[in-house]
C-alpha cells in the first residue's frame, strides 16, 4: 500500500500536483499500475452517445454514472490482460482494418468519418482505442466466456411460455406423474405443504408419514386438449422436471410432476425462438462475465476513489 500511495505522489507531482491532497481529488481510480483521472471519466460521460453507438455492449446507456464508467474502463483491463496472457492481443493493424471495414460497410470514406467523429465531440484517437476495446471484448466473449455458456431448448421454451403464458392459442403436451391423497387425509397446512413434500421426497426418497397412503398413477403423454380448464392453467405455470401447485379434483388433492412439457410449435414459436435463444445467451454471457470479473479483480490491484 504504501508503494502505491508514492507512486501515486510521484505520477501527479511530475505532471504539477503540489501536494497529495490535490493527488487524491484528481484521481479517480487506479488499477495496478495505472491511474484513471476524474476528467478522464468526464471526458467519456461528454461521448457516451458516440461510445454506445460504437460499443453498446460495453457502453450500453446514455446515463452511466463515474461508478458504471469506472467498471468498464477496469473490466477492459482484466479483459486486455487476459488476451495478453493468451497470447490474443489486439494490435493497431487489427484495429486500423475494422475501422475500414467499418468504413466501407458504412459507405463512409476516412475524410466523413472524421467529420462524424468531430461533430460528435470526440478524437480519432479516442474512437480508435474505443474501437480496439470493443474488438478485446468480442475476443474475450467467444474464447472466454462463450464456452461456459450454453442455452437449452428447453430454457427458450420456458421463456416463451413466460412471455406468453395469456396467450390462449399456445397448446401443450404433456408427459405426467398423479400424486393424489383423499382430502379427508389433509390436515392443517397439509394442503400448501404438498409440492414441497414430493420435491423432498424426490430429493431424498423419504416421504412424511402424513403422506404414506399417497397414491402415484404415471399418466404417459397427455395433450392439453384432454385437460380441464382448471388443469390446463396449472399444468401452463408448471416448468418441466417441476411439480405443480396443489389442485383438488373430486374427493383427492393432486400435485402433477411434468416429466416433460413440449410446446405444439406454432408458426410463431418457430419465427422466434432463435431471438430468444440470443437474447437468453446474452443474458447468461453477460452473468457469467460478471462473475468472471470478480473472480479475475482478485489477481489485480484496485482502488476507487469515486
Amino acid at each position: 500500500m504504501k508503494l502505491i500511495k508514492i507512486f501515486l505522489i510521484l505520477v501527479l507531482l511530475s505532471a504539477g500536483v503540489k501536494s497529495y491532497a490535490e493527488l487524491l481529488d484528481k484521481v479517480a481510480f487506479v488499477v495496478d499500475d495505472t491511474v484513471f483521472t476524474q476528467s478522464t471519466v468526464e471526458r467519456i460521460k461528454s461521448t457516451l452517445a458516440v461510445r454506445k453507438m460504437v460499443s453498446p455492449m460495453l457502453y450500453p446507456s446514455l446515463s452511466m454514472d463515474s461508478k458504471s464508467i469506472s467498471s468498464v474502463l477496469i473490466n477492459s483491463i482484466l479483459i486486455r490482460d487476459r488476451l495478453t496472457e493468451m497470447g490474443s492481443s489486439v494490435g493497431d493493424d487489427q484495429v486500423e482494418s475494422e475501422i475500414k471495414s467499418t468504413e466501407k460497410n458504412s459507405k463512409l470514406n476516412r475524410d466523413a468519418l472524421l467529420l462524424f467523429l468531430k461533430q460528435n465531440n470526440i478524437t480519432f484517437d479516442e474512437y480508435f482505442e474505443l474501437a480496439r476495446e470493443a474488438i478485446e471484448y468480442g475476443i474475450f466473449v467467444s474464447r472466454v466466456i462463450g464456452p461456459l455458456v450454453s442455452v437449452t431448448d428447453q430454457e427458450v421454451k420456458n421463456s416463451y411460455y413466460k412471455d406468453n403464458i395469456s396467450n390462449k392459442m399456445l397448446s401443450f403436451k404433456y408427459d405426467l406423474v398423479d400424486f393424489s391423497l383423499h382430502k379427508k387425509n389433509f390436515k392443517g397446512t397439509m394442503v400448501e405443504d404438498f409440492p414441497s413434500v414430493m420435491r423432498q421426497f424426490q430429493a431424498t426418497g423419504n416421504l412424511s408419514a402424513n403422506f404414506s397412503q399417497i397414491n402415484t398413477n404415471a399418466l404417459g403423454n397427455v395433450t392439453e386438449d384432454g385437460l380441464t380448464e382448471k388443469l390446463q392453467i396449472l399444468l401452463k405455470n408448471t416448468n418441466e422436471g417441476s411439480f405443480s401447485n396443489t389442485a383438488l379434483i373430486g374427493d383427492e388433492y393432486h400435485v402433477f410432476f411434468v416429466k416433460e412439457k413440449n410446446l405444439v410449435e406454432s408458426s410463431e414459436f418457430l419465427n422466434n425462438k432463435d431471438k430468444i435463444r440470443e437474447i437468453l445467451f446474452q443474458k447468461a454471457t453477460e452473468n457469467m462475465a460478471s462473475l468472471w470479473y470478480q473472480r479475475e479483480s482478485n489477481r489485480h490491484y484496485i482502488k476507487s476513489f469515486l
